[in-house]
């Protein structure tokens, strides 16, 4: 190319020189700048409309040397300009090119260097074939493709793969080109098809993009979660971008961490359990004592002479309720031990904070200390499980105890309230010693504990189950001395307003 536009250049000074035509033949070099357009860069095209010029000046005084001509300067004159017009448009055109390739160069390196999977995709096949049916309505075409496995298939073989980066290699594998509809079928999963209609549907309703979960098989056999998230252009005719996040570790860990916290709050459970110990016995033992006593009194009444039957139904019955009444103190301990999970249902309040007060009763009064409750009655109930929410009071109960062990007074308050708009308040206050200003902060920290046998862990898993429940808990020091803790749990109302302050 640059010998030929050599070529070209010397043929029009030979002309333009020698001829005795008397036409502005030197404007023809804007021929060779256009030329000079394909392989060389700024300053070549500078150089070569020097060049240029010089060769039209140079042919004029060739040709003119000894008779000078005006319309003959004039013709050099406007040759020149337009020399220097084009050699002007061909820098600007040239920088443009520069531009535009470190645009696309930076666009490549964003494309391929980002950790995200990025696809583009030709979508038009995909609509025209369900054009047909898309003239019935967005729902009558959602029906349709719900029902119709193999034209939603069919639809995602006719999408056509423009480019993808490195990372979707990576993530999905190199499917075979040669054959996409096997490579297709080995890489679905059912979520992976409802994420195409999904995508798909969205394009032909003309949203600007669209976000889902989906599951895809990539070529190893490996299953991946990820997060999909199509931008369509404005233009339907041009190509979409798919970007696709694994978020497949993400969850895994998230897993793994919530099945470490289960594991934890089950030790914290069990280790409560065995601070109980006492009172589990003495809790059982009033209920199968009054067993005894009354299936003796029973007994005796069926051995006389003439079997008083009255009392023996009524020592009967006395019988059935202390047995019912052992098995649910046996229940309600067991069920803080028991390994399961996040169990919603209608949960009482006030309930829950009579059951926990009766299990430490015996501890409460080896300590000597008085239970005061304070329940609202007729308190709405809340959506939770009611063994975690038995497992905070309970924490928060045993950590009152602790405290008052070596005070004068020895007074545990608790109480509940309600709030429309910010939910069922639960609190325990103790006349213990308090708590220092610089634990206060670091109360419901994992593992921080002012008890020399404490693990440090109850009150931070109080905070996760309260969490859990969509609630708070928090600790403010008495004035009287002592420590009052609250937690705050929504009611379906509540959590509706999103006020928990």
């Amino acid at each position: 190319m640059a010998i030929a536009t050599a070529i070209l250049a010397a043929g029009i000074f030979a002309f333009d020189a020698f001829s005795t035509f008397e036409i502005a033949v030197a404007a023809l070099y804007i021929v060779v700048l256009l030329m000079a357009l394909r392989f060389t860069n700024v300053t070549g095209i500078i150089l070569i409309a020097l060049g240029c010029i010089g060769l039209t000046i140079l042919g004029y005084l060739i040709g003119h040397a000894n008779d000078p001509n005006e319309g003959a300067m004039l013709r050099g004159a406007v040759s020149a300009l337009a020399i220097a017009i084009a050699a002007v448009l061909c820098v600007q055109i040239r920088m443009s090119d520069a531009r535009l390739r470190r645009s696309e160069e930076r666009y490549r390196n964003i494309f391929q260097g980002t950790s995200v999977a990025i696809w583009e995709q030709d979508f038009t096949e995909a609509a025209n074939a369900c054009a047909p049916i898309l003239q019935q309505g967005i729902p009558r075409l959602r029906d349709y493709l719900t029902a119709n496995e193999g034209f939603l298939k069919h639809c995602l073989f006719l999408v056509r793969t423009l480019d993808a980066n490195d990372a979707a290699k990576q993530l999905i594998g190199d499917l075979d080109q040669k054959n996409v509809q096997q490579s297709w079928d080995a890489a679905l999963e059912p979520e992976t098809l409802v994420a195409f209609r999904e995508i798909l549907l969205a394009f032909l309703a003309g949203e600007s993009s669209f976000t889902i979960e989906a599951a895809i098989r990539a070529v190893n056999g490996e299953l991946r979660t990820t997060i999909v998230t199509a931008t369509f252009p404005t233009d339907r005719s041009r190509s979409v971008l798919i970007n696709s996040l694994d978020v497949t570790a993400k969850i895994a860990a998230e897993q793994a961490l919530q099945q470490s916290i289960a594991e934890l709050t089950r030790v914290s459970r069990i280790a409560t359990l065995g601070a109980l110990t006492a009172s589990i016995g003495h809790e059982v033992n009033q209920p199968l004592a009054a067993v005894v006593t009354n299936a003796e009194a029973a007994l005796r009444w069926l051995s006389r002479e003439r079997p008083d039957l009255g009392e023996t139904t009524a020592c009967l019955k006395e019988v059935v309720q202390e047995g019912r009444r052992a098995g649910g103190i046996i229940h309600r301990l067991r069920s803080l031990a028991v390994k399961g999970e996040l169990a919603r249902g209608p949960v009482d309040v006030n309930a829950i904070v009579t059951q926990v007060l009766a299990m430490v009763q015996r501890d409460l009064a080896q300590h000597q200390i008085s239970a005061v409750l304070d329940l609202t009655p007729d308190l709405p109930t809340i959506a939770g499980d009611e063994v975690q929410l038995q497992q905070v009071l309970m924490n928060l109960v045993n950590n009152a105890v602790h405290a008052m062990k070596a005070t004068a007074t020895k007074e545990l308050r608790v109480w509940s309230a309600f709030d429309a708009t910010r939910g069922i308040l639960v609190s325990v206050r103790d006349s213990g010693s308090g708590i220092p200003d610089d634990h206060m902060q670091r109360l419901f920290a994992p593992f921080f504990t002012t008890k020399a046998e404490g693990m440090g862990i109850g009150l931070s898993i109080s905070r996760s189950i309260i969490e859990s429940h969509h609630g708070r808990i928090w600790a403010e020091r008495n004035e009287s001395g002592g420590t009052t803790f609250h937690f705050m749990i929504p009611t379906a109302t509540a959590e509706g307003s999103g006020n928990l302050a």
